[in-house]
């Protein structure tokens, strides 16, 4: 009997897919095992130096719980580091400073005594981030007193989230962190029930991260410049160079590269980035809007059963950006918000006050500069040492 070519030929190729496949699954099997009973990995580690990884890290390293942790995007966290550096006098290094001077020593002068607050304000933090890092990390003996979370519409509506399982955050802690009933909900696309999938059952595809950064640790070890390379030495890198590298990988920072210093009018002009905004708002996706509403809520009755009192602020934004929402929206979402707050018996203080900023405390539409920063938590701090029920939480023993 003639065999052909062709047929032998398919043979040995199916012949040899199965053994790949075998190899494979073999070597899965066996880093898992490995894995479980030698602790190869860290989920706290990562191959990607993100705004979560740093603030997660300094977190951890708190020998106590703050009084207080500050929630938020990028509103909260520029207000923070620049309001800092002004008041300050100093530039401050934005993945390590995480202590709010300006809260601290405001609030002392209110009340006499100086609370801790630690900063947990993250660029492009969604409600979903924000409770995520609250059930993921102000847990336990690190469980602050209060939680002051600075929302704006953008928090809730972003056009440019493809989902809340798409965001840096989610995916750091999602490796250390039990997500399992939200796992479904939090991802929207095929692409991301099908990748969900298989990193339930294929163990190295789910490591992906503990991989690489083994596979950093073993280069390093090799480099004539060993080990501190990847901690806090300062390698200058051409920018042009940096700016290539980060559009391959954008949330990835280096020790010493994001700095701000203290407010100086002549370098800091006002920055209009109306089209930018123009497109963020461009409709309200209902889905989007109602899912980050839950995961507010979802904060909300996490505080109130952790016994942790949270207070809302709604950030300072130009008259400019909020004409770029649609008619109504503004005043709705205030009111929506409000009303969860009282109805979960957290705080609610609109801070977006005309007669309290002008243009020239913004960096630009929705972002304080320095002296934007030191106003807001100057008259934040006002606000709070009146609010009975945080100065209540703030003198209770934990």
């Amino acid at each position: 009997m003639m065999v052909s070519k062709n047929s032998i030929l398919k043979t040995l190729l199916s012949s040899f897919a199965v053994l790949g496949l075998g190899m494979f699954l073999a070597v899965d099997a066996g880093f898992r095992i490995a894995d479980k009973n030698l602790h190869l990995t860290d989920p706290h580690n990562s191959p990607i130096r993100s705004l979560i990884w740093w603030t997660a890290k300094g977190y951890l390293a708190e020998p106590k719980a703050p009084d207080i942790v500050l929630l938020g995007s990028s509103l909260m966290m520029t207000a923070h580091h620049a309001g800092d550096a002004t008041k300050r006098n100093e530039i401050v290094n934005e993945v390590k400073h995480f202590h709010s001077t300006c809260m601290e020593d405001f609030l002392a002068q209110k009340g006499g005594q100086k609370p801790s607050a630690f900063s947990f304000a993250i660029a492009g933090q969604m409600a979903s981030d924000a409770y995520l890092i609250a059930r993921s990390l102000l847990v336990g003996d690190k469980q602050p007193k209060v939680i002051v979370y600075g929302i704006a519409p953008r928090d809730l509506i972003d056009n440019t989230l493809p989902s809340p399982a798409s965001t840096e955050t989610f995916r750091y802690l999602d490796r250390f962190s039990d997500f399992s009933d939200i796992a479904l909900s939090a991802r929207t696309s095929a692409n991301e029930f099908i990748q969900y999938g298989l990193e339930k059952a294929i163990y190295t595809l789910s490591h992906r991260p503990d991989l690489i950064c083994l596979q950093h640790k073993f280069a390093y070890s090799l480099a004539p410049f060993g080990k501190d390379a990847h901690t806090d030495a300062q390698i200058k890198t051409p920018f042009a160079l940096r700016a290539i590298a980060r559009m391959d990988v954008p949330d990835d920072n280096g020790a010493n590269e994001l700095r701000i210093g203290p407010y100086d009018k002549a370098t800091e002009p006002f920055r209009d980035n109306t089209t930018e905004y123009r497109h963020r708002y461009a409709y309200i996706k209902q889905k989007t809007y109602k899912s980050q509403l839950s995961y507010l809520n979802k904060l909300m009755s996490l505080c109130k059963q952790q016994g942790i009192q949270l207070v809302v602020v709604n950030m300072p934004l130009t008259p400019g950006n909020v004409s770029l929402m649609a008619p109504g929206f503004y005043d709705q979402y205030k009111s929506t918000v409000a009303a969860m707050a009282r109805e979960n018996g957290a705080g609610f203080l609109d801070m977006n006050k005309q007669d309290a900023f002008e243009q020239k405390h913004f960096a630009d539409t929705v972002h304080l500069n320095g002296l934007g920063g030191v106003q807001f938590f100057k008259l934040l701090s006002d606000e709070l040492a009146l609010d009975r029920s945080f100065t209540a939480a703030l003198s209770a023993t934990q």
